[in-house]
C-alpha cells in the first residue's frame, strides 16, 4: 500500500507485487489562506484523508488485510508541523505554498550569503521551506516556538500518527534547508549560525527503513492488521520518480501538476552556484537529484479556468489552445502567480499577459498560459544541462512526462518541442503513491532494492511524443523574448511590494 499526502488531495493505492493496480482511493481537501500569501492546512486533515482512502483502497482491492505486507508514505515537501511534548499539533501546518517568510529568507541570505548557504545545504532558500517558516514563527509566534518539541514534515506527521515513532528521512529532510544534503544529516554550521536548537529536529534514518507497525486505533479505522509495517517513505518528487522509474542518471522526469518540476537523478551532490536549482537526496542512499521547481504550473491553468474560462473543463481549454498556432500570435504569459522559484527565486514576482491585442481571445490566452508554463520549465532544463545533466533520448533514460498534464496531447507536444527531446510516458497511475508502495516493498524485502522494484513494475507506454523540428526552431526563438521579460519587469514587481 502506498499513500501520497498531497497538497490538494491524498491518494492511496494497493498494488500487486508485479505492479498491478488493485485498489485506488482519493480524497480532496482545501488549502486555507487566512491572510493573503499564507497557505496552511490542519494536519488532522491529512490523517483523516489517509484513513479514509486506506480503508476504501483496501475494499476496492478486494483482498484480505493480511495480504498487505507493508505501507509506504509519500508527502508534499517543505511544510512545517509543530508538535508539543505530548505529540499534539500546536497550530495549523504552514505548507510549501506559503509566502509570509520572505523577510526571513532575505535575512538568511544577508547573514549567511547564498554561496555559503549552498555550500552547507546544496540549495537556495525559499518561502514555505521549514527553515524560513521556523524563523518566522520565532519572530511572530513565540508561544508556539516555546512549546514546540518536534518539527515534522507533513508525511512524517502522518507516519507518527500511524506508528507513534518520531523521525525523518533524507529525501524530505533535505527540502527543509536545515539539512546537509551531501552528508545526509542536519547542518550543524547552519543551526549554529542562526541560533537554532537542534533538539526540535527528528532523527534521520534511511527512506526504506521500517518505522514501526500500525497502532491499534489506526488498524481499527482502516481495516488493516495491527502491526502492519510502515516504511519511512520519501518526498513526493522522489516517490513519483520511483513510480516512473527515474532512479538513475540519464533519466529525467517533467511533472506538470499544481507546480512544475524537472527531476534529474545524479550520482554525486551538486549545486548551482547562483542558487537557482535545488539539490535534494533521492530515496536511495547513494543517489541525489537536481530539481527545477516552479510554483504555478497547472495552477496557472486552474486560475484561467476559474477566472476567465468559467464553465469549461481543462480538456476543453486545452482543445481551444490547440486551435491557436505556436507562439499564440505574439501573446506571452508569465506564470508567476505565486512568486517564482527556478530560475528567479523571487517571491515578489507576479504573473501577467504581455502582448495583448484586440485580435487575442480566450483561446490565445489558454495557449499563452500553457506555453508560459513550459517556457519557464525550459529555463530550468537549461540550468540542469549547464550542471552536466544529460537526459538520454531512449526509453527508460529520456524525459518522462508526469502529472495531470499527461492527459492532453498539447501539454505533451509543448514539452517535446521546447525541450527538443522525445517525451515518454509510463503506464503508472498515481506515480507518487505507487513509488511509496514500491519503497515499502523494498523495506520489507519483497524487492531487493529500488532498481529491482522498478525493473519488475514500471512499464512504458508505446506512444512516444517526438519534437516537431519546425516548432523546435520557433520556440527557441520565442524563448529569447520570454527570458527577457522577467528582468524587464522585476523593478515593477519590487515597487508593488514597497
Amino acid at each position: 500500500m502506498g499513500i501520497d499526502i498531497g497538497t490538494s488531495s491524498t491518494k492511496t493505492v494497493v498494488i500487486g507485487l508485479d505492479g498491478t493496480l488493485l485498489g485506488l482511493a482519493t480524497q480532496e481537501y482545501a488549502v486555507e489562506t487566512p491572510r493573503p500569501g499564507w497557505a496552511e492546512q490542519n494536519p488532522e486533515t491529512w490523517v483523516e484523508a489517509a484513513l479514509d482512502t486506506m480503508r476504501r483502497a483496501l475494499v476496492a482491492a478486494d483482498i484480505s488485510a493480511e495480504q498487505v505486507q507493508a505501507i509506504g508514505l509519500s508527502g508534499q515537501m517543505h511544510g512545517t508541523v509543530c508538535l508539543d511534548r505530548r505529540g499534539r499539533a500546536l497550530r495549523p501546518a504552514i505548507i510549501w505554498a506559503d509566502q509570509r517568510s520572505a523577510a526571513q529568507v532575505a535575512e538568511v541570505e544577508a547573514r549567511i550569503g547564498r554561496e555559503r548557504l549552498a555550500a552547507w545545504t546544496a540549495n537556495p532558500l525559499a518561502t514555505g521551506f521549514m527553515l524560513a517558516t521556523w524563523l518566522w514563527l520565532r519572530e511572530h509566534e513565540l508561544d508556539v516556538v516555546a512549546d514546540t518539541a518536534h518539527l515534522l514534515l507533513p508525511k512524517d506527521y502522518v507516519r507518527y500518527r500511524f506508528t507513534g515513532e518520531i523521525g525523518a528521512e533524507p529525501s524530505d529532510a533535505s527540502s527543509t534547508l536545515l539539512f546537509d544534503t551531501a552528508n545526509r544529516c542536519w547542518s550543524a554550521p547552519l543551526l549554529a549560525a542562526l541560533g537554532l536548537d537542534a533538539r526540535v529536529l527528528p532523527p534521520v534514518v534511511a527512506s526504506a527503513h521500517v518505522a514501526g507497525g500500525l497502532l491499534p486505533e489506526i488498524a481499527a479505522a482502516t481495516g488493516l492488521c495491527l502491526g502492519t509495517p510502515v516504511i519511512y517513505g520519501g518526498s513526493d518528487q522522489a516517490m513519483q520518480a520511483v513510480g516512473h522509474g527515474v532512479v538513475a542518471p540519464g533519466a529525467l522526469s517533467s511533472t506538470i501538476g499544481t507546480g512544475g518540476q524537472l527531476f534529474a537523478p545524479i550520482a554525486h551532490p551538486a549545486y548551482d552556484p547562483q542558487a537557482r536549482l535545488h539539490c535534494f537526496c533521492h530515496v536511495m542512499p547513494d543517489m541525489w537529484h537536481l530539481e527545477s521547481a516552479m510554483l504555478a504550473a497547472g495552477l496557472s491553468l486552474k486560475w484561467l479556468r476559474d477566472n476567465v474560462m468559467m464553465g469549461l473543463t481543462y480538456q476543453e481549454i486545452a482543445d481551444a489552445a490547440a486551435t491557436v498556432p505556436p507562439g499564440a500570435e505574439g501573446l506571452f504569459f508569465l506564470p508567476y502567480l505565486a512568486g517564482e522559484r527556478t530560475p528567479h527565486m523571487d517571491p515578489h514576482a507576479r504573473g501577467g499577459f504581455i502582448g495583448l491585442t484586440l485580435r487575442h481571445g480566450r483561446a490565445h490566452m489558454a495557449r499563452a498560459v500553457m506555453e508560459g508554463v513550459v517556457f519557464g520549465m525550459r529555463q530550468g532544463l537549461a540550468l540542469m544541462l549547464d550542471l552536466g545533466v544529460t537526459p538520454e533520448r531512449d526509453v527508460g533514460h529520456g524525459i518522462v512526462a508526469s502529472g495531470g498534464a499527461t492527459q492532453h496531447p498539447l501539454w505533451l507536444q509543448l514539452q517535446a518541442d521546447m525541450f527538443n527531446r522525445p517525451l515518454y510516458r509510463t503506464t503508472t497511475v498515481e506515480a507518487a503513491a505507487v513509488g511509496a508502495a514500491l519503497l515499502a516493498g523494498v523495506g520489507v524485502g519483497v524487492y531487493a532494492d529500488v532498481a529491482d522494484a522498478v525493473s519488475r513494475v514500471v512499464r512504458y507506454a508505446d506512444a512516444v511524443v517526438m519534437p516537431d523540428p519546425e516548432n523546435v526552431a520557433r520556440y527557441a526563438s520565442l524563448a529569447e523574448t520570454f527570458t527577457a521579460l522577467y528582468p524587464a519587469l522585476a523593478p515593477t514587481y519590487n515597487a508593488l511590494w514597497t
